[in-house]
This record gives structure tokens, C-alpha cells and sequence, in this order.
């Protein structure tokens, strides 16, 4: 913010103090560079004086989405309670985007950031990031779901209803979710004794939208053997696959078989209700945000968390609803 006015920081600290040893000119300079980065003169003049803002930076895909919502709320919760007013930019999965909303933070002062990437990152100097859900190996912490036993759990479902034509539909490849998720898919068929099948893997597009799951599972649905049963990486493709399988005309379970790795708020009223794992969207948020403020209190962390994932049987699986 001096470097936005041009002026010294012990001098904007002066001027937004209205200090009688600053000029009227300056003064009027400082408090519009303030504003013009979003900040309340008291806040910027502390920031100053102890080179704290109180104040932290998240950075997430798409603020709108289901998942994001909750764990921001679960972050905010645990910051604001610790002091702390909390900076939300979305990067619309857009690496580019990513790398300004992280610059105008830094410029923001804050204290730390917590980041879901989209591959934008570049690491900030002396401030602290913790990665949550989309991870970097250079982050100071990580919090993310258990994608790998979570996939696990899924495969080992289906194949104890008896399936052995298991299909995989997953976000694009290049984040943490959509690698590990994948990944873990083909391990778990290599363990079963499957052989692998290039035609039973599909990828949605960056934004994991319905609309890509749709066509992938319209082409599954088209193969001279079709797959008896689909796993869905999130919410949204599933919802895209069982659009694509009516418009085939194939009945869920009875045709196909469908789970999915997000459980959503809605699960229990799609037709028939969807199989999900439950990964406690709210917690990863509060999970990364209390890492983050160890960090900041000066505690040292371990490197990664891993939430677990919980098996919320219902019908689009094939079984009754109990189990």
C-alpha cells in the first residue's frame, strides 16, 4: 500500500494515523491507495505498525460450487473466531487467474493463504499456504480427502455385488483429485485381477461439469460391451452419467450400476438415490484453517492431512438402502 501512494511505510503509517507531521497532499494519497486496495485505514495503519494484517487469503476453483461453499464456510468459521477477516477469490480453474488473485493477496498483506490450485501456483515469499483439497508438494501444509482409500472403498462395493465390468469416469487429469481418484481406479482393478480397459476410462473436462459426464457416459453406454457399473469421481459427473444412461434408455441399478466419490446435499432425492462417499466438505475447510493458524502461531505441522471418507449406501448401487 506506500508503494501504491509512493510514499515510505513509516510515513502511510503516519498519514493514516493523521498525524500532524504528514501533509495534506500525502495524507489524501495514502488514504486513496488504501481504498483502492480494499482495506479499512486502521487495519492498513496496524499492518504497518506490526507488520501484521490480520487478515487471510483463500483461493478456491469456484466459490459457487456445492463442495467450495462448504469448506469456505468451515474455514471462515474457524478464522474469523481466531481474529482473523477472511479474503475470498475465485480462479475459475484458470492457472492464470490464480497467479493474480495470489499477487493481489501478497499486495493485500495477508498473513497466510489457503489454496485449492489449479496449477497457478508460485510460492509467495514468507507467507505460509496451506493447500486444501487441489495440493502442491511445496506447500507449508496440506488437507485433503482420502482419495485413495476412498476410490478403494467405491471399487470393493461394486465388486462385491459381483461386478467385474467396472468403468471409470473422472475429472480431467492435471489436479490432485482427478490424479490420485484415477490412479487408485487402476490400482484397485490391477488388484482384483481385472484386465485393464482403456475403453472403460473417461475424463470430464476442467470444470468436471455434468455436461462432459453426460457425453462420457453416453460413450460407455455405446460400447459393444458396456460396463455393468460406473464410478463417478464427484457429484457432478454422476449426475451427468445417470442423465446419459436414461437417455440410452438403461435402467439404474438394474442396467447399470452407479456410485459416485461426492456425496451430495440432493443424493437422497435423485432416482434412484445415489451411493456416494461422505467427505465432510465443512471439515476439510475448518481442518485447513486451523493448520494454518498453527502455522502462523509459529507451530510446527505435519506436511499432510487426510480426511476419511464414510460410505452412505442407497439404491443406485444396487442395494436396498441399508447396506
Amino acid at each position: 500500500m506506500a508503494a501504491a501512494a509512493g510514499v515510505s511505510a513509516s510515513t502511510a503509517s503516519r498519514a493514516l494515523r493523521e498525524s500532524p507531521l504528514v501533509g495534506e497532499s500525502t495524507r489524501l494519497r495514502v488514504f486513496e491507495a488504501a481504498r483502492a486496495l480494499g482495506f479499512e485505514p486502521n487495519r492498513i495503519a496496524r499492518s504497518l505498525r506490526t507488520r501484521s494484517s490480520s487478515s487471510v487469503g483463500v483461493v478456491v476453483p469456484d466459490v459457487a460450487t456445492v463442495f467450495w461453499a462448504a469448506a469456505l464456510k468451515g474455514a471462515q468459521d474457524v478464522l474469523e473466531r481466531a481474529g482473523y477477516v477472511v479474503l475470498v477469490m475465485s480462479s475459475e480453474r484458470e492457472p492464470k487467474r490464480e497467479r493474480a488473485a495470489l499477487r493481489t493477496l501478497i499486495a493485500h498483506r495477508v498473513d497466510g493463504i489457503l489454496l485449492a490450485t489449479t496449477g497457478g501456483y508460485e510460492p509467495p515469499p514468507s507467507v505460509p499456504v496451506v493447500f486444501f483439497d487441489r495440493l502442491d508438494p511445496a506447500a507449508s501444509g496440506r488437507v485433503a480427502p482420502a482419495n485413495v482409500e476412498g476410490m478403494t472403498l467405491l471399487f470393493e462395493h461394486l465388486r462385491g455385488h459381483g461386478h467385474t465390468r467396472i468403468a471409470f469416469v473422472g475429472g480431467h487429469p492435471g489436479s490432485t483429485s482427478a490424479d490420485e481418484r484415477l490412479a487408485a481406479f487402476e490400482g484397485a482393478v490391477a488388484r482384483a485381477g481385472f484386465p485393464p480397459r482403456s475403453d472403460y476410462l473417461r475424463h470430464g473436462d476442467e470444470a468436471w461439469s455434468e455436461a462432459s459426464a453426460e457425453r462420457a457416459a453416453a460413450a460407455l453406454a455405446a460400447l459393444h460391451e458396456r460396463p455393468t457399473a460406473i464410478i463417478a469421481a464427484s457429484d457432478a459427473l454422476a449426475v451427468g452419467v445417470l442423465r446419459a444412461l436414461r437417455a440410452a434408455g438403461l435402467r439404474v441399478p438394474e442396467d447399470v450400476a452407479l456410485v459416485s466419490f461426492d456425496d451430495p446435499v440432493f443424493a437422497d432425492l435423485l432416482d434412484p438415490p445415489l451411493t456416494a462417499l461422505s467427505r465432510h466438505d465443512r471439515e476439510i475447510g475448518e481442518l485447513a484453517a486451523s493448520m494454518l493458524l498453527r502455522l502462523l502461531a509459529g507451530e510446527r505441522e505435519p506436511a499432510e492431512v487426510r480426511v476419511p471418507l464414510e460410505l452412505i449406501v442407497r439404491r443406485s448401487c444396487g442395494c436396498d438402502g441399508r447396506g
